[in-house]
């Protein structure tokens, strides 16, 4: 009997399977709240990576590009960014992208020697060396579909096109154009890229072929030569914005036989920014104007704000006078709205006079020599990417038509980076 009750005694109680059971349960929850923080980190982690990895080849394609840019001396207009849809970009510009604001996709032209420039082409002989290293490069946003047929709805994404020219047809067919502008007609990157059908090479034509295609460069449809899918480079690119700092090319003080300077007194070193501004209520209020960098300034014994500040001329020529014009009012500021084209010492934003009237000449024009250009990126990551083509997908719109559910992913799902590029190329 004493042997059956110790047996009896052994077993636990109903208490204790209670205490064990919730300490059971405690441990579980606490490992499970662990994986998933740890699955959380681990999918943030991955998606920043893929994030960072699509924006490094954007940030290191602009910046071979931008510090070999070929800026010279010469009166001519050698590089051009022209804002698709903004007031003051030039006639046959293509229309905004999707969803992005047209701030956020600017059309890039430079020229510029890329390291991963085209070298070789097939002619009916075989394979030969292209001669050359200055190439005509441009770059923009596009929203097509890389996986699917094009036009395919759910499968569109945003994204960064870079489209090299080779340097034989830059020779023979872009160099001409910037070559032929004058004082009184200049010309651009935007005469070249311009949506005219121009000869290029082809990366991999077809074997015994002369390598050369005539192509539509840049217009907003997806058989251009800049929405070819072999010059897309990065995916979920939702905004792209580019801040060029600039020195003035005015000294602060007239110094003989100088005529002219800087009528606020900052020196010629000083980095000031140029910048594209929307010129809508959607962005920065019914004054086109509202953003931009603040600034106070001292000349002499009066101070003033930053609305004084920009030197920029009112008309093509410089006037003969020592102190400058006061700037246009409807650009108190150093931006532009739709055009900016970058010479190696001065800078033509837009072509708009008093009331936002656009006229060719005199086209007003700040005396900047650019230095650094400074690139900000945002990206999608995967998750956000899949939403907002489900999203697309669901209400069988490639553009959607709820503007905030676009922004709230562009919120909770972007990623922002940024790189200074400095402009080694210019000497001003």
């Amino acid at each position: 009997m004493r042997k059956i009750a110790q047996g009896l005694r052994a077993g636990f109680t109903l208490l204790e399977v209670m205490v064990s059971t919730a300490i059971m349960v405690v441990i579980v929850l606490t490992v499970v709240t662990i994986a998933a923080d740890t699955m959380r980190v681990y999918d943030r982690a991955v998606a920043d990576l893929s994030t960072q990895s699509e924006a490094r080849g954007v940030l290191d394609a602009l910046e071979n590009d931008f510090s070999t840019a070929v800026l010279r001396a010469d009166g001519r207009c050698w590089m051009e960014v022209v804002i698709p849809g903004g007031n003051g970009a030039p006639a046959g510009a293509p229309n905004p992208v999707g969803n992005v604001h047209r701030v956020d996709q600017p059309i890039v032209m430079l020229f510029s020697t890329p390291a991963d420039r085209p070298r070789w082409t097939a002619d009916a002989t075989g394979r030969r060396q292209l001669r050359g290293d200055v190439c005509a490069v441009a770059y923009r946003l596009g929203h097509r579909s890389p996986f699917d047929m094009p036009g395919e709805k759910i499968q569109q994404v945003y994204g960064v096109y870079r489209t090299v020219i080779d340097p034989e047809n830059t020779f023979a067919d872009a160099l001409p154009v910037i070559n032929a502008g004058t004082a009184a007609a200049p010309t651009s990157p935007w005469n070249y890229w311009n949506g005219a059908a121009r000869n290029v090479h082809e990366y991999a034509p077809a074997v015994g072929a002369s390598g050369l295609r005539s192509k539509t460069l840049l217009d907003g449809s997806l058989t251009c030569w800049t929405m070819d899918e072999q010059n897309f480079i990065a995916s979920n690119v939702v905004a792209m914005n580019l801040i060029f700092w600039c020195t003035s090319s005015l000294p602060a003080t007239v110094v003989p036989p100088a005529t002219m300077r800087d009528p606020v007194g900052r020196m010629d070193t000083s980095l000031r920014p140029v910048m594209a501004v929307a010129s809508d209520t959607g962005r920065n209020g019914a004054n086109p104007a509202v953003g931009g960098y603040g600034a106070a300034f001292r000349s002499g014994t009066a101070a003033g704000l930053i609305p004084a500040a920009p030197v920029r001329y009112a008309a093509a020529a410089p006037p003969a006078a020592v102190a400058m014009p006061a700037p246009a009012a409807v650009h108190p500021q150093d931006l532009f709205l739709g055009r900016l084209r970058v010479y190696s010492n001065r800078m033509y934003p837009d072509a708009l006079q008093a009331g936002g009237v656009v006229s060719v000449a005199p086209l007003p024009y700040m005396p900047y020599t650019l230095r650094g250009v400074e690139v900000s990126l945002t990206l999608l990551t995967p998750e956000g990417s899949k939403e907002l083509r489900g999203l697309q997908s669901l209400a069988g719109e490639s553009t959607l038509s709820d503007t905030a559910a676009y922004r709230r992913i562009i919120f909770q799902h972007g990623r922002n980076y940024t790189r200074y590029i400095r402009v080694l190329a210019n000497g001003g």
